[in-house]
């Protein structure tokens, strides 16, 4: 009974973390004008609702850094800018919409 009660806290735990984490956070003030993520956002950019399903973390982190190096045409800034921290943040959100 006890080990059940951990798993449900540690559960309902990490999804708090899920909710809040900062990468979303960024992705919400830097890419959802032109992405749609889960339904919600611009139509500008691809859909990227599931993008870690298609893309490695190193594609995922060269397209955001990069994105004229894979598509010359596309309007889409760099973000090669960003602090490392942010980038890794925005990676690790990035990562979970499989």
């Amino acid at each position: 009974m006890r080990s059940g009660l951990v798993l449900l806290v540690s559960i309902l735990l990490s999804g708090l973390a899920w909710a809040d984490m900062p990468g979303e956070k960024l992705f919400n003030r830097k890419c959802t004008m032109c992405h749609v993520v889960r339904g919600r956002g611009g139509a500008i950019g691809p859909d990227l609702s599931k993008v870690a399903a298609r893309m490695s973390e190193a594609q995922l982190q060269a397209k955001v850094a990069y994105p004229k190096k894979s598509h010359p045409g596309t309007s889409m800034p760099s973000f090669a800018t960003l602090e490392a921290a942010e980038m890794q943040a925005l990676m690790a959100y990035l990562k979970t919409l499989k």
